[in-house]
């Protein structure tokens, strides 16, 4: 295949992504995962600050010091909470957490599934209740542990461990291996993780596997470098929530979760129109 040919195959290959992104309205239904995600936020954090507080009850100091690596405005929230658990810490607020941050969170990826099987079948709803919701908690788990590494690893991790390497002194070669790390740990966890939501999370697979993992390689690129930029927020301009209102760091929270329900969207789209790109060189020529 010559230059010209290679540039009219991209070319088609834009034109189709767009057309299907319109047509199957990718941005109504990434807004709608996004919303289930944000609704699971606060459920999952109680969970979470209960962990820790009855398991690592006498670090609340570090505990408060981490806190101080979040959005200022979020931190604020968040500092309230663990306020108001540690005075009234108890199992059922851990368990009540957990279920309520499981059963948001499931909805938002039960969204994407329904969305990728609009991409794939052009249907929302060809798979059985129970069978889309027992995929949607198994996804939520796979999805939500290797989005919490990326973010964890790439935007609160970095600066830990640099406050570690300087107190105890580490050596060189430990901050190399950690600078590629801090990238090549969530890359491929996430990549392995979207290959596998888009093969068995729909309805049935539709495409061949090296296309499958080229478009999880680019969504994961996609995310990383949304969660980069998120990481640079956290830790040059949160500070800006004191000028802006402290509703900023909230904001920027849930741009980024909206941009993550909607690349996991646009990689089942990407995944269809190579598949319609491919059919298309296969077609005999006009004559």
């Amino acid at each position: 295949m010559g230059g010209s040919g290679m540039m009219s195959t991209v070319i088609y290959f834009i034109k189709r992504l767009i057309r299907r992104y319109m047509d199957d309205d990718v941005g109504a239904m990434a807004a709608e995962s996004t919303y289930y995600f944000i609704l699971g936020l606060i459920p999952f954090m109680i969970f979470l600050v209960n962990v820790v507080l009855f398991f690592a009850a006498p670090q609340m100091d570090l505990v408060f010091e981490l806190l101080s690596y979040l959005p200022e405005s979020m931190e604020h929230i968040l500092r309230n909470y663990v306020a108001r658990i540690i005075s009234g810490r108890s199992t059922i607020w851990m368990i009540g957490g957990l279920a309520g941050a499981l059963w948001s969170s499931s909805q938002g990826v039960n969204a994407l599934i329904r969305a990728t099987d609009k991409a794939f079948f052009n249907n929302r709803d060809c798979q059985s209740w129970l069978k889309i919701n027992a995929k949607s908690l198994i996804f939520t788990l796979l999805i939500t542990f290797a989005m919490l590494l990326s973010l964890i690893i790439i935007v609160f991790a970095n600066a830990i461990v640099y406050a570690v390497a300087d107190f105890f002194q580490l050596s060189e070669l430990f901050m190399k291996l950690w600078k590629i790390s801090r990238f090549t740990i969530p890359f491929v966890t996430l990549t392995l993780v979207m290959a596998l939501f888009y093969q068995l999370a729909p309805k049935a697979p539709v495409s061949r596997w090296k296309r499958v993992v080229a478009a999880s390689f680019i969504v994961t690129l996609l995310f990383l470098l949304s969660t980069y930029g998120y990481g640079y927020y956290v830790l040059h301009i949160s500070n800006m929530g004191v000028t802006y209102g402290s509703l900023v760091g909230l904001i920027v929270l849930f741009i980024w979760l909206r941009f993550a329900a909607l690349f996991i969207i646009m990689g089942g789209e990407m995944v269809m129109a190579w598949d319609d790109t491919v059919q298309m060189l296969a077609l005999p020529p006009k004559k």
